[in-house]
């Protein structure tokens, strides 16, 4: 009980505020067993690297799960295609990834990075694209409401003034986007960087002060 539920959340706490406080006051020394001081600042360096440690082994099991999955999934005769393909992929990647390592030369894995990942995040945002303004369009055939015939209309501007269409509707397309779409979309993305930030304090205070316990789960 004291393992498992405990103890846990109070290192939480402890580590947590003590990270916290080295922001406010990163002069103060502390002294670690008969080792030397160690400055809150310093120390808050220590705890990060050992946050990314954890953070590389928590990846490197994830991968291995995956994997896993995976090769139950074709044992079970589940989506064999798919699951050869990502494991195919996947040891590829991770191949080529030990032997940039190895040779200490990552040109070529950046080559592979742009060749394969940048089309097909294009190819992604693309689709996105499309799909949600055929998703608009089928929904305003259903019910039309002022939401759904501002997000079209703002599909349709957003569409026509890319700058693949300038040339045919000459400077009007440029102009309408630097005072229009563009001031609307900055706007949008920093209200959205508001709420994570602001999400994200709330989260941090309630694992900060016990209200959250994700590690006793």
């Amino acid at each position: 009980m004291l393992l498992k539920r405990i103890f846990p959340v109070a290192l939480t706490i402890v580590v947590g505020l003590l990270v916290l406080v080295s922001y406010v006051l990163p002069t103060i020394e502390i002294r670690i067993g008969s080792s030397q001081p160690y400055t809150l600042a310093g120390l808050r360096a220590v705890l990060v690297e050992w946050g990314i440690i954890l953070a590389a082994f928590a990846l490197l099991l994830g991968f291995l799960n995956l994997l896993a999955v995976h090769f139950r999934r074709i044992q079970r005769r589940q989506g064999v295609a798919y699951s050869l393909a990502l494991i195919v992929s996947a040891g590829v990647t991770f191949g080529l990834w030990v032997g940039s390592v190895l040779r200490q030369d990552t040109a070529f894995l950046d080559s592979v990075f742009n060749i394969v990942i940048l089309p097909a995040q294009s190819a992604l945002g693309a689709l996105l694209a499309i799909v949600l303004a055929v998703a608009g369009f089928r929904a305003l055939r259903r019910r039309r409401s002022i939401g759904m015939i501002l997000f079209v209309l703002t599909a349709v501007v957003v569409a026509l003034t890319q700058p693949i269409n300038t040339g045919l509707f000459g400077n009007l397309p440029g102009l309408i986007r630097v005072l229009v779409i563009d001031p609307i979309t900055t706007g949008g993305v920093r209200g959205l960087l508001l709420g994570v930030a602001i999400g994200s304090l709330a989260v941090g205070l309630r694992v900060l002060i016990g209200a959250d316990k994700p590690q006793s789960d």
